[in-house]
């Protein structure tokens, strides 16, 4: 995405809240703190997920400076935990050290099958590195079906032992809600790709609504084609299998 690009992007919509995640790590873009700046200049909430290799010392000192609220690893086993955990403590000694609050580090987990026993264990070392709040998100397996889902008692027994950790060790969790159509990330959310198209979500890539630079997301969402795509979100092929 180009950098001018956003600045258009941001001036024309004045979003409340900036998430840069989707498809991809957002730490290659080599102007990303200037991004995160620039919405964070214009009051919006700015939010990062990394996969976490690409942080050294300026790199988090960048983050900081540019004003991000939110910075979350993306993890899903405990071995992949321990390779980024130096990453983590320093992102929590600077923030000791300059004694600001933000960002906020999550701990950023897809649930699956073959993970699920893990996850106590990854969120309890996370949360002693200072990890602050877990985010657990449900697998869509759509790209890939040889990944398995929790069925709802595995999942209701997983979180239940995430919720008893969390009043324990004293951390924000973010549970998934029940899945319902028209979705909440249809209704709440817009996903802009690189360059600058309009979907409804991050996985319906194709399903371009608009450029973001010629037409306000406001007008998008309130579009005749963005109605009917939430009313017919039940017949969609990807939607009607989706359980995020």
């Amino acid at each position: 995405m180009s950098t001018e690009g956003f600045r258009r992007l941001v001036d024309l919509n004045r979003p409340a809240y900036v998430g840069f995640h989707g498809w991809g790590e957002p730490l290659l873009h080599n102007q990303i703190c200037e991004m995160i700046a620039y919405a964070a200049s214009r009051h919006a909430t700015t939010s990062l997920i990394t996969n976490g290799t690409l942080i050294d010392e300026g790199k988090a000192s960048k983050l900081i400076d540019a004003g991000l609220k939110e910075l979350a690893f993306g993890v899903y086993r405990l071995s992949r935990l321990q390779e980024i955990s130096d990453k983590i403590a320093l992102i929590v000694k600077l923030k000791q050290k300059l004694r600001v609050k933000h960002p906020k580090i999550f701990l950023d987990i897809t649930v699956y099958r073959d993970n699920a026993g893990e996850i106590p264990h990854i969120v309890r070392e996370a949360v002693k590195m200072g990890v602050e709040a877990v985010n657990i998100h449900r697998l869509f397996n759509h790209h890939n079906p040889k990944f398995k889902v929790l069925d709802e008692d595995e999942e209701e027994t997983l979180f239940r032992r995430l919720k008893g950790l969390a009043d324990s060790m004293g951390f924000d969790l973010l549970l998934p809600k029940k899945h319902s159509i028209p979705c909440r990330v249809a209704k709440y959310c817009i996903y802009v790709t690189w360059d600058f198209k309009v979907t409804p979500c991050c996985f319906l890539p194709t399903l371009n609504l608009a450029n973001a630079l010629e037409t306000k997301i406001s007008s998008i969402v309130k579009s005749k084609a963005y109605r009917e795509f939430l009313a017919n979100m039940s017949r969609h092929e990807v939607c009607r299998k989706c359980i995020i």
